[in-house]
């Protein structure tokens, strides 16, 4: 398995200038392509259905050729979503911190 780290992300309860909103998770984030150190700020939800650790701790995020084999053997934090068309994500609990996921396909 190949991965090739993509960004850090923040939960925050702060407003930022968000770029976007992900439906699947119900939250606001800002692009991490535009951060000089690939920091990705996260505002959830109130009924954000998102694990309460993907919620409240800093994610570490990677790219993946696959997430079916980046996932395997692990505790899954939630289900597989897609935020946009061709982008897949998986969370996944990593010694009790959560660790992210991205297959993206063109």
């Amino acid at each position: 398995m190949n991965y090739k780290f993509s960004h850090i992300g923040i939960p925050t309860t702060e407003e930022k200038n968000w770029d976007g909103y992900c439906e699947p998770g119900n939250f606001k984030y800002t692009d991490f392509s535009k951060n000089k150190y690939n920091i990705e700020w996260v505002k959830f939800d109130k009924g954000s259905t998102a694990h309460p650790m993907v919620k409240t701790l800093p994610h570490v995020s990677y790219f993946v050729d696959s997430i079916e084999d980046a996932i395997e053997g692990h505790e899954l934090l939630g289900n597989i979503f897609s935020p946009a068309e061709g982008i897949r994500v998986a969370y996944i609990n990593h010694q009790n911190a959560p660790v992210e996921f991205l297959e993206i396909k063109e």
